[in-house]
């Protein structure tokens, strides 16, 4: 494999785990989000972002997208990290958003976890508010049950398509 490097930006740390499982496999280098700015990405052939996904966005995927037109020829994806379990209904459509209209990143989903002990007070806020908003619905009580209280959902196994896309550069 080319000269890859993964970069994360991480709250709670499921995606900053996710990296460095990553870094491991492809015997790259790892880099918080902060020190991206350190690394002259020009210089590496993969280019991998893990990152929280929060009310539907990505961390950090904007400023990649900023990052492309620097970039051409590189292999460039991104692994969004959420509470939801793989596979969940709507996960597509929701990649789909997240990545559809970027078609140079390959966009990847793996699941993490909560920790609401490591969780600011406004990520913490808002996990409440949507609680409150679950209680009130019908049929959300899976959810609900998912989202009330602190897990690790991280895996290895869900890293196995990013690792055989980076293999291929």
């Amino acid at each position: 494999m080319k000269k890859a490097i993964v970069i994360y930006r991480s709250k709670t740390g499921f995606s900053q785990q996710y990296a460095q499982w990553l870094a491991e496999e492809l015997h790259c280098k790892v880099l918080p989000f902060r020190e991206r700015k350190k690394e002259n990405l020009e210089e590496y052939d993969v280019i991998i972002l893990t990152g929280g996904l929060y009310a539907g966005q990505m961390a950090g995927l904007n400023w990649l997208k900023k990052q492309l037109p620097s970039l051409r020829g590189k292999r460039i994806a991104a692994v969004a990290v959420g509470c939801a379990p793989t596979g969940f209904p709507g996960q597509p459509e929701s990649m789909n958003t997240l990545f559809g209209g970027t078609p140079e990143i390959q966009g990847f989903y793996c699941q993490g976890g909560l920790d609401y002990e490591h969780m600011g007070a406004a990520d913490r806020a808002m996990m409440a508010a949507l609680r409150a908003v679950l209680k009130r619905q019908e049929g959300k009580q899976e959810m609900l049950e998912g989202i009330s209280r602190s897990f690790d959902g991280t895996s290895r196994e869900y890293l196995v398509p990013v690792i055989r896309w980076a293999a291929q550069a």
